[in-house]
Order: C-alpha cells, then structure tokens, then sequence
C-alpha cells in the first residue's frame, strides 16, 4: 500500500495546487482519473490488465499535456504508445501474458529481452530517450510534470521492478547492459543537469539521473538492492512533489521560468525555498531524510554487484547530483537578490503548508522507514 498511500497524498496536493495556480485545461478531471487508472493497474493481478490500464493512464495524460505544448505531447504520445507497445509484445512472446515465467528457448528469449529492455527504456525516459521528459519538464505546468513523473513513471518502474522478481531471467541475460545503461543516466544526467541554466530542464535531467540509481538496484537483484529501489522510488515522488511545487509557486510570483539569471527568490519565498532545499537534499540520499535509506541499500547492491569501481562512479554521479543542486540552490534561492521594480510577493499560505508536511514526510519516514514497510509495495 505505500506505492498508493503515496500516490493519494501526492494527488490530493496536487488538485488543491490547481485550484490556486492553475495547471491547464481539465487538469482537475483528467488528474483524478489517469491516477484512478494508475491505482488501478497497480494493484490488479493480471501483467496484461496492469499494462492496458497503465498505458491508458499514460495516453489520458497526454491530453492534458498536448495542449499546454503540442510538441511535447507529440514526444509523449510517441514514447507511451512505443514504449506499451514494446513491452507488451515482449512479454506476449515470451508467454507471460498466459501464465509462462520459464525461459524461452534460443532466439525468441533474445527478442524477448531486447523488446521489453527497449520498451521500459523509453517509458521511463533513460538516456538516450528522455527527449519526451524535458519537454514536458520545461514546457508544461509543473502539477503536469508531477503526474507524469511522480505517478505514472514511479508506477511503471514498480512493475519493472515485478518483472525483476517474477523473471529474473530477463535481467540475467542482459545484465552488464542495464549497468552501462544505469551509468549512463546516473553520470550523463548529472552532466546534463549540471549545464542548465533553466531549473525546469535541470530537474528533468536531474530525474533521469535519479532513475539510473533505480533501475541499477533492479539490477543487482539483491534483497538490499530491490528494497533500496522502492524505497528509493517513494522518495524520489515525494521529493519530485517538493522540488516542482517550490518552482512553481516561484515561477507564479515572479511571472517568468526560473533560470540562474535570478537571485534571491528566498526573500520571496521562504517556503518554497525550504521545500526546494529539502527535496534537493533528499534526492542525493542526505541523512535524516527517506531519500538516505533507499541511497545507502542501492550503494550496497551496487558494490555486491559491480564491486568497487562501481561504487565509486555512483560516489561520481552523486558529486555530480550535489554540484548542481547546490548550484542552483546558492544562486537561485540563496543569491543576493536581483535588483529591479519592489512588488509584493505572491504567496499561497495552504500550499506552503502542504510542501512543508511533505518535508515533514520525508523526515519521519528517513527515521521510520519501517512504517513504509508495513505500508508494503503497492
């Protein structure tokens, strides 16, 4: 239950959002219904039926994003049909759809593999397919970015992360290209984020980033690696939220996209600069946050499975993670504020209370973790 105790919770707040900063036309009715969808998927027994109502959730989001930018609900809908449409034909080959877990023989495994490798590559936005996210990222409002990347993708990695337990077999073949793959996102993305100037793009390749750790502790298949994914997907929803909502209400008052050209948004808006420092922090994995439990377990299960080396391009990536998140923090929120007209600023006291409860989440969950535990996955 803690996938959908969250995914509430995170809804919730997100219509109350709309209601005071607008976030695009229907996005009230289309929200409660995509997550519906998502919930839904969730937690029905059948592959097929969690795939069919997590692909519908997905096609209804792009009416919501399709007319707030034409071009990244062109992106959108390309990657969601693609990326349904390859994993489906993956699994209905290998014989999942009817209840076969075995191994297929000779060349059908190898198609197998690569159709459903390729297919939750590109629904999940890893690099080199994540043009679809930033443009979301940059050209939609920021509750739309939430949806997409705080519910429907955090849902589409859970049933990754299903596949991992239920056929081990498609991780094992191909398992030295999902840790080439998880580098990539993790130093690539950091790279990627790091150069923005846009906060919008950063926090895009900022996920993509945060997805290479993910999908690595799928990888290593260790109880301590799975473990440390989900619970690692939980924070990255919740800090998402955070990290979204500051931007927002910032965006909101100072009538333009936050870029590194402002200074001082902090005297603006002290809340959302708390909730935008806290959902930095728990996206690097910095104690006593919920993002530090799942960051500790997917160091351990990437030492168990790539030794060293391994470990240190994630101590890399994480540098990297730090830099432009402190980066931005420093010029953006913390800088000396921008000279120009003095106007009174914009603030939602409600919405402000809700990025600090979600603070608050996170701290209680970084010292009891257990409490997502007894929540289970779903």
């Amino acid at each position: 239950m803690a996938f959908s105790a969250v995914s509430v919770v995170i809804l919730a707040a997100a219509e109350y959002y709309a209601k005071l900063i607008p976030q695009g036309k229907r996005f009230g009715v289309i929200s409660l219904i995509s997550a519906g969808l998502i919930l839904t998927g969730v937690w029905m027994p059948s592959e097929l039926v969690r795939i069919i109502l997590l692909s519908a959730a997905g096609l209804l989001l792009v009416c919501l994003i399709w007319p707030q930018n034409q071009l990244a609900g062109r992106w959108f809908l390309a990657a969601s049909a693609t990326g349904s449409l390859l994993v489906a034909g993956g699994l209905a080959l290998s014989g999942m759809f009817s209840g076969a877990l075995i191994e297929p023989a000779g060349i059908i495994s190898k198609v197998v593999v690569c159709l459903v490798f390729i297919g939750y590559a590109v629904k999940l936005a890893l690099l080199p397919f994540s043009l679809w996210l930033v443009s979301i990222s940059e050209n939609c409002s920021v509750m739309s970015a939430v949806l997409v990347v705080s519910l429907l993708d955090m849902a589409e990695f859970g049933e990754l992360a299903a596949l991992r337990v239920e056929v081990p077999w498609m991780f094992e073949q191909t398992l030295g290209v999902w840790i080439g793959l998880d580098v990539l996102c993790m130093l690539g993305g950091a790279l990627l984020a790091l150069a923005q100037t846009n906060v919008r793009r950063m926090l895009a390749y900022s996920t993509i980033d945060d997805m290479g750790y993910l999908i690595l502790g799928l990888a290593a298949g260790s109880a301590g690696g799975v473990m440390g994914a989900l619970v690692g997907a939980l924070s990255h929803a919740l800090c998402k939220f955070l990290l979204f909502g500051a931007l927002g209400i910032a965006e909101h008052d100072l009538g333009h996209p936050l870029t590194t050209s402002d200074r001082g948004v902090s005297n603006r808006q002290p809340a959302a600069s708390a909730a935008f420092i806290a959902g930095s922090l728990g996206m690097v994995g910095v104690p006593p946050l919920l993002g530090f439990i799942g960051r500790w377990r997917l160091y351990l299960g990437g030492m168990e499975m790539g030794g060293v080396w391994l470990a240190v391009l994630m101590a890399s990536a994480t540098t990297l993670a730090l830099l432009y998140y402190v980066r931005i923090i420093h010029k953006v929120w913390l800088g000396q504020i921008t000279e120009g007209p003095v106007t009174a600023p914009k603030r939602f006291r409600a919405l402000e209370g809700i990025l600090i409860g979600f603070i608050f989440l996170l701290v209680i969950g970084g010292f009891s973790p257990t409490i997502f535990a007894v929540l289970g996955g779903r």
